[in-house]
This record gives structure tokens, C-alpha cells and sequence, in this order.
């Protein structure tokens, strides 16, 4: 949902109009470059098929595997929301009510109903550009598309590690009337699990077996259990905690039963184990893969625009832009579905 593709803007009213807009733009873009060609050689002008070519590296970069690990898993449980809601609310309840037993049914029950609580989630934007001289335009006539696509390239990787970072992290300067922009380990939502020395004191990157089995049938189980989660969990790992895991469960024995991570998995917990080089040493997050505990929030489909230019020899300008929030959703009672380690 953060790139345009047809399905997207035949079945989704917001991506719809969002394209309308971007066109609209696009076209007032070309309107001008057309004025252009009938002063000067028509060939210093950005032909229309360009854009295909900027609309297809978005789109393959967005769908890359580089630090998107558990954006590609985040991501079916996306909302759209309309670009002008600058915080989106949601709304939990809590239990009412009272049950009381008896054999005449006539027991007076006093009338109850549930509280409230409102909850809101920034969706900031996300943007950057990249600009080539215009003298350079007609230099790299032969070349020139090749250029502006290594520039759509880097700009949309670093809006799309940004995107990932946010969601991971969030950003205390996002905030809007009182709303802060939480991620997942800044969130008041997000439980955390303290493997540190004063807490349950495991290193997962050296861990043995034994205490990896004793971890996560014991402290990690029992944070699941006291949120009330049923449901298979994600987990996101470092590099060098998923080398450990990568080891045979008794490699000093000549053992065949696999590795620590193929074990694991058996767990009934545990729906995958994911390796992000976002993550270093004794470091890992994880959430139950659904909306109803966490969601992205788009309200802009990345896309690329050009500047108008007012003369011929202004310098050709893009703007590459995309909005997103992340919504980590907890019951009244804080009870949550998505988590982090720290260690303290």
C-alpha cells in the first residue's frame, strides 16, 4: 500500500484519488515543459515515458528485502487514512455489567455500560527529492533516464529505511496536539521483556540450548500469557543472536536433531524467526502479524513528482514523498500484542 500499482488504484478509493492528484500534478509539470519545447529543442524536454521508468524503480525498491523485514510483514495489515487527518483516533472499551445468579431471576441488577478510552496515532510525512542541472540534461541525452533512475533509486531506499526506523522507533518531535509518534519500542502500548542482568539475565547470543529452551518456554511465555495472547508471534533478531540460533542443538555430540532455530520454531508460540541488520548484539522485537494489535497507517502512496520549472534554464527538481503512521493497539486494561527486549 505505500506504491501505485493498478489493482491499488482500481479497488482503493484513497490510492484512486491519491493518483488523480499526483497526475493532476504531473500534467501541469509537462503543460509547462511543453511551453518550453516551442521556445527551445523540444529534445531538452522530460519526455512523458519517463515517468514509467521512475514509477518502476519505486516500486521494485519498495518490494526489496534491504532492512524491510518486518515492514513486508506489517504491511497487509495496513489502513488507509485520508492525507488530512494529521492523527488518527481509535477507540477501546472496557468490560460493564455484572452477572448475578438465581433461581427466581428477579434479582434487582443495577445497569452499567462500558468505558471509553480514546487513543491517537500521528501520520507524519515523508519526504525527499533529487535534482539534476538542466545544461546536464542535454549532456546525458543518451543516458539521462539511466540517471534519474540510480536517483529515484537511492532517495526512495532512504524514505523506505526511514519509514522502517520509524516504525520501529518512532520520533519524540512528532507530536501533535498531544499525540506523540510511538513505535514500536517507544510505545506506552508495547510490552517489554528485560533480558538484562536485572531481569532475566540471558545473553541469546551466546546462550546455550538448554537456556534458550528455559527463556522461551519460561520468562518470554509467561509475558505472552499476561496479555492474554493466544495467537503465533513474530520475532525479529539480530544478526549475530540468529548465528547462535543458526547452531546445531548438541554439535559436541554429533547431533541430528537440527538446529536451535528449526526448534524453535516448533514452539507453538513462535509463528517465524526473522534476521534485520536494524538489530545488533542482544537485541529483538516481535507482535502477533495482526491488526488487531498493531497497523500501519497510510495516508500517502509514495510517489514522485517534478517541480515546475518557470524558465528554461531552471534546474529539473523531483520531489519523492510518502506518509505512514504506526498504530499499536492495546486493550483498556494495557493488556498488548507487540513487544521488545531491553537490557538493564
Amino acid at each position: 500500500m505505500r506504491y501505485f500499482d493498478e489493482q491499488l488504484v482500481a479497488n482503493s478509493a484513497a490510492h484512486a484519488q491519491w493518483w488523480g492528484e499526483v497526475s493532476a500534478e504531473r500534467q501541469h509539470f509537462h503543460n509547462v515543459e511543453g511551453h518550453f519545447a516551442e521556445l527551445q529543442n523540444a529534445s531538452a524536454v522530460l519526455p512523458r515515458d519517463a515517468w514509467f521508468d521512475l514509477d518502476d524503480t519505486t516500486r521494485r525498491v519498495m518490494r526489496a528485502d534491504e532492512g524491510q523485514i518486518w515492514m513486508a510483514d506489517l504491511m497487509p495489515l495496513a489502513r488507509t487514512v485520508n492525507i488530512g487527518k494529521i492523527v488518527a483516533l481509535n477507540r477501546v472499551s472496557g468490560d460493564a455489567g455484572a452477572v448475578v445468579r438465581s433461581i427466581s431471576g428477579q434479582v434487582p441488577v443495577g445497569l452499567d455500560k462500558v468505558a471509553y478510552d480514546y487513543r491517537g496515532t500521528p501520520v507524519p510525512i515523508f519526504s525527499s527529492g533529487y535534482g539534476r542541472e538542466w545544461r546536464e540534461w542535454n549532456t546525458l541525452q543518451s543516458e539521462n533516464f539511466d540517471a534519474l533512475s540510480d536517483d529515484q533509486e537511492a532517495i526512495t531506499a532512504k524514505i523506505r529505511r526511514d519509514n522502517a526506523l520509524y516504525v520501529l522507533n518512532g520520533d519524540a518531535n512528532i507530536v501533535f496536539q498531544g499525540y506523540t509518534g510511538y513505535g514500536i519500542k517507544t510505545s506506552p502500548y508495547s510490552k517489554s521483556i528485560n533480558i538484562g542482568p536485572s531481569g532475566n539475565n540471558i545473553d541469546l547470543t551466546t546462550a546455550t540450548w538448554a537456556q534458550l529452551d528455559a527463556f522461551f518456554n519460561g520468562p518470554f511465555g509467561a509475558m505472552l500469557d499476561a496479555n492474554y495472547i493466544v495467537g503465533k508471534v513474530n520475532l525479529y533478531v539480530s544478526p549475530e543472536i540468529m548465528r547462535n540460533l543458526d547452531q546445531q542443538i548438541n554439535p559436541s555430540a554429533g547431533s541430528t536433531l537440527g538446529t536451535r532455530l528449526n526448534e524453535l520454531l516448533k514452539n507453538r508460540r513462535i509463528n517465524k524467526i526473522a534476521v534485520s541488520f536494524e538489530l545488533t548484539g542482544n537485541q529483538f522485537f516481535g507482535f502477533v502479524p495482526s491488526a488487531e494489535y498493531i497497523r500501519p497507517l497510510i495516508g500517502m502512496a509514495t510517489n514522485t513528482t517534478a517541480m515546475p520549472r518557470n524558465t528554461p534554464t531552471a534546474n529539473y527538481q523531483f520531489l519523492v514523498m510518502n506518509a505512514l503512521g504506526i498504530e499499536i493497539r492495546a486493550d483498556i486494561n494495557g493488556r498488548s500484542g507487540v513487544f521488545y527486549s531491553i537490557s538493564t
